[in-house]
């Protein structure tokens, strides 16, 4: 285990936590994704607090089992962990329509349709991309560092983390 693989999950995590909680609430909150008709601006973002807490809870919790379970079995197959990264990454569309159903409905239970899109979409970003895929590519131990993650050899080159 090396400090700067730890560094750069936690790093990581509170960009994407800035990015979830403050940024992309304040744009809401501008407008910047479209006006939404259905529901007051206040109350669609609590919701929207909901499923980020849920989206970014989850992803925050397999980054950290990722590097775990690779801590513990640096002699496992490369093939087994890509499978094992692909499943993670799955759960976490998953989470991600789910939270986006139950956290994006009008006081009549339907789907606000102006945010939905917007929604995933940002959501899928956060999850997969700066809080799943960043910190596992950079900080993934050991000799599975360039064998399991996607992209993971030209980003470890970038890094020089051969």
């Amino acid at each position: 285990m090396k400090v700067g693989e730890i560094i750069r999950i936690i790093v990581f995590a509170l960009v994407g936590f800035f990015v979830m909680m403050w940024l992309q609430p304040f744009l809401y909150e501008q407008r910047f994704f479209g006006v939404i008709k259905s529901i007051p601006i206040r109350d669609w973002i609590q919701q929207y607090y909901v499923a980020a807490w849920i989206v970014f809870g989850f992803s925050v919790l397999f980054t950290v089992l990722w590097y775990v379970i690779l801590l513990r079995n640096q002699g496992g197959s490369a093939d087994s962990f890509k499978l094992l990264w692909v499943v993670g990454a799955g759960l976490l569309v998953l989470v991600v329509s789910l939270a986006v159903y139950f956290n994006n409905q009008d006081e009549n239970g339907e789907l606000i349709q102006e945010t939905m899109f917007s929604m995933i979409g940002l959501f899928l970003f956060d999850s997969l991309f700066l809080l799943y895929w960043l910190p596992t590519v950079t900080s993934t131990p050991g000799l599975l560092k360039r064998k399991t993650v996607p992209f993971a050899i030209p980003v470890n080159d970038l890094m020089n983390r051969n």
